[in-house]
């Protein structure tokens, strides 16, 4: 039975997305060739698991120099890149705290900015407990993250579901055991709380 739920919460609880932080400032062409590259995917996903921005920098300049600019660019504007809160979601997890389900954070995002998040939506420190993927030095989809979580939160798999917006990450979830809502939107959510019989 479902007792606890676990947010995910770039897309899940706040809107972040990486085109807002290079338009108007470089051209449309160079972002597009900026986030099509897969250097700077792959060192977003080192930093999510906690290698220092500072040292991404390094890494850029050593496997795209051409890239390097835009990549400080990126990580100075970063803030640019959090709208504001994904609608609806901080309504739904606190309709779940007064209803007395306990409801924990766990994603992934470089320690060194994940005040941009906490400010965008205040409802993030409101959850039990947050892991930060870059604090501890795992992340999504790496099933250690999740037995990790699973230690520190004190659950048992079967008893939570994890909420996320990227399926790779609920697979490797589904992998420990835990129960899985792909997210689209906060009514989505709603819903299919609801057929849990957590709303």
């Amino acid at each position: 039975m479902t007792t606890t739920l676990i947010f995910d919460v770039a897309n899940v609880i706040v809107d972040w997305d990486p085109v807002r932080v290079l338009s108007g400032v470089i051209a449309d062409e160079a972002i597009e060739v900026f986030l099509e590259s897969e250097v700077f995917w792959e060192l977003n996903a080192r930093c999510d698991a906690g290698m220092p921005l500072a040292e991404a920098v390094v890494e850029m300049d050593d496997q795209a120099p051409h890239l390097t600019d835009t990549y400080r660019l990126y990580i100075e504007r970063f803030p640019l890149s959090v709208s504001g809160p994904v609608p609806g979601t901080a309504e739904v997890i606190r309709e779940l705290l007064a209803a007395g389900v306990p409801c924990f954070g766990l994603s992934n995002w470089a320690k060194e900015n994940f005040n941009v998040a906490r400010r965008a939506n205040p409802v993030i420190d409101e959850l039990a407990d947050v892991i930060v993927s870059g604090e501890v030095g795992l992340a999504k989809p790496d099933p250690e993250i999740f037995h990790y979580a699973l230690r520190r939160f004190g659950l048992e798999a079967d008893a939570a579901v994890m909420i996320d917006d990227t399926q790779v990450n609920l697979d490797s979830a589904a992998g420990v055991g835990l129960g899985t809502v792909l997210f689209t939107s906060a009514e989505q959510l709603r819903g299919d709380l609801a057929r849990l019989q957590l709303l």
